[in-house]
């Protein structure tokens, strides 16, 4: 990683790589990773900034699984996998969250009393629980 970049091996027109990942931190100091990728038609590069899961997920690439890192950049893939990983973290949260709401008596007696602050922050937490849950699908794990 040179300059906290990582370039694919593949080259466009032999002199720039075809796409390469960029840390970033932003204002509010948040980490964020920006994918850049050659566009023939606009013969200049164009991005997708990575940010939530999908910025998650590309930290752990980057530091944890270099060789897999690489070989998507070398393959031009890394956006599509990318994508592909968070939609099903996220399909996996929400069928993870639903079980456990279903399952939360606490939220069923505050539905009964029309206590509708409690109900939502209960279900709040019930996605939280989900999410830590769900974690190790985001990593391919």
């Amino acid at each position: 990683m040179e300059n906290n970049r990582v370039y694919s091996k593949t080259m466009a027109n032999r002199i720039f790589a075809m796409c390469y990942i960029e840390e970033r931190i932003n204002e509010p100091g948040q980490k964020m990773y920006i994918y850049y990728y050659w566009n023939k038609n606009d013969r200049d590069y164009s991005y997708r900034t990575f940010i939530l899961e999908a910025g998650l997920l590309a930290n752990h690439l980057m530091y944890n699984d270099p060789k897999l890192l690489q070989q998507l950049l070398d393959e031009c893939r890394l956006y599509r996998y990318v994508l592909r990983a968070v939609r099903k973290y996220n399909e996996a949260v929400d069928r993870q969250t639903e079980e456990l709401c279903k399952n939360d008596k606490e939220m069923e007696l505050a539905l009964r009393l029309g206590d509708t602050d409690k109900y939502y922050s209960l279900e709040k937490a019930n996605r939280l629980t989900a999410e830590e849950m769900s974690r190790p699908i985001l990593y391919g794990r």
